[in-house]
């Protein structure tokens, strides 16, 4: 995928082994981009080809040994999701419906979906929410997908929809009931939904225009230390213009690798990314069904599988390695599960040392390594946020924004029942026989006042 920056105008596409011709955008309009590509098919792949992420870093292991993520909640926002495939259909997944995305009759297009092709293709969100919460259950004669973190609430957030899909070019938007795009008013309120269903983590393979960094919703989750991760551009070509959340000031910009520590590549050169925090298993990774057109001389099919590539795949993975640490150390901070994330990359546990060159960041990540060291003794501090001027958002609105005070509660509803000092329920006819004493009280004391007015004037005129 190749993203230029001009005056007014963004690029936006997506490599599927090729370069292909990409759609164009207006620049201040909200927009989302895919960050996956694919190899040739693999049907029924074996434990070894695709799922190198989930055997060679030990995760069955760290499953067996009651790291699954359980009691950890990951909020995912990506394209429609179907819910019907195997690795899916038992998995500990909630999906908010409808999308926040309304089709062109004024009504909430669904957040899920069976289509692989169109406006509704799932393709994408699906294989995301795989790699957290799949069961690792396929279609006949094949192993499916297996989630990282199977045991953690996944929150389900359609945010995205398909515009004419075309392969290799892919424009995602989400519309609101007027037609008007509202791709970074629908990241920011499914943000703030998931904080108040109670995220951890908040994981986003697509990325969005900076009209997200400054909103209340990314603010909220710096200043409450929930941990935000996405994936940064698969593409070789360095930007001034950055795409949220990876771009943004204090998130996990994740980078694809293959199991050597090798990043992905653009025609044979490196990707580079200067929001690269991480890189986390992204190339070779065994995902289901497969879109119109990826597969030449093949209609779209669920039942088949494809080994792909991209940072859309590593985001996912990298959320629950962070996912099995924080159910194993429960009293960390999100803030020290970065720094932990950040420090033992590689498996060990070592000083804050991240690449100048913008390749790796601070290395290839390990769930094996942050779940052998108790992560609360590093500083309760973001080490992902930097005071550069051309930060989004910058150092001072962070500051800011920590030191403001919280919105204040709303007012319990009439039909909410009240808690006394111990915690018990005060019976509602209590209440109401107590505000009808007191109006009485009241209503006495104000006739007493007036008859002492009265009978004083009176003196006074005699």
């Amino acid at each position: 995928m190749t993203v230029a920056h001009s005056d007014k105008r963004m690029r936006f596409g997506t490599r599927w082994g090729r370069p292909r011709p990409v759609r164009v955008a207006v620049a201040a309009i909200s927009a989302g981009v895919l960050l996956l590509g694919a190899a040739a098919p693999a049907s029924a792949a074996p434990l070894d080809d695709g799922l190198w992420y989930f055997d060679g870093a030990s995760i069955g292991q760290a499953h067996a040994d009651g790291w699954t993520g359980e009691g950890v909640t990951i909020a995912v926002l990506d394209s429609p999701i179907n819910t019907d495939l195997p690795t899916l259909e038992n998995a500990n997944i909630e999906v908010r419906e409808p999308s926040f995305c309304f089709g062109p009759d004024g009504e909430p297009l669904p957040a899920t979906s069976s289509d692989l092709s169109g406006g509704s293709a799932a393709y994408h969100g699906s294989n995301v929410a795989s790699l957290i919460t799949g069961t690792g259950d396929g279609f006949p004669g094949q192993t499916g997908m297996k989630g990282v973190a199977p045991g953690a609430d996944l929150l389900y957030y359609a945010v995205s929809e398909f515009d004419e899909l075309v392969v290799g070019g892919e424009l995602i938007s989400c519309e609101d009931a007027d037609g008007n795009l509202i791709g970074d008013r629908a990241v920011n309120d499914a943000m703030n939904e998931a904080m108040d269903a109670g995220a951890d983590i908040i994981s986003i393979s697509s990325s969005f225009s900076a009209g997200v960094f400054v909103d209340d919703a990314y603010m909220r989750a710096l200043r409450e230390g929930v941990v935000v991760l996405g994936g940064v551009d698969n593409t070789d070509e360095i930007r001034v213009s950055m795409g949220f959340p990876a771009g943004a000031n204090g998130a996990i910009g994740v980078q694809a690798a293959d199991a050597t520590g090798t990043i992905a590549d653009t025609e044979g050169r490196p990707n580079v990314d200067p929001n690269t925090a991480v890189i986390a298993p992204g190339i070779g990774i065994l995902t289901q069904g497969f879109l119109d057109g990826q597969v030449e001389g093949e209609e779209p099919n669920w039942e088949r599988q494809v080994l792909a590539n991209g940072t859309s795949l590593a985001t996912p993975i990298a959320a629950g390695y962070l996912a099995l640490a924080m159910q194993k150390w429960p009293d960390a901070t999100g803030n020290q599960m970065i720094q932990s994330l950040l420090r033992n990359t590689g498996g060990e546990n070592h000083e804050l040392s991240g690449d100048p060159a913008n390749l790796i960041g601070y290395g290839f990540v390990s769930a094996t390594g942050m779940l052998k060291g108790d992560p609360s003794g590093y500083p309760d501090e973001n080490p992902l946020i930097t005071d550069s001027a051309t930060a989004i958002p910058t150092l001072d609105e962070i500051t800011a924004a920590m030191s403001a005070s919280p919105e204040p509660t709303a007012s319990p509803s009439p039909d909410a029942p009240v808690v006394d000092a111990d915690g018990d329920d005060l019976p509602v006819v209590g209440i109401i026989v107590g505000i009808a004493v007191a109006a009485l009280l009241l209503i006495g004391a104000l006739v007493l006042v007036v008859l002492v007015l009265v009978r004083r004037s009176r003196r006074e005129a005699a």
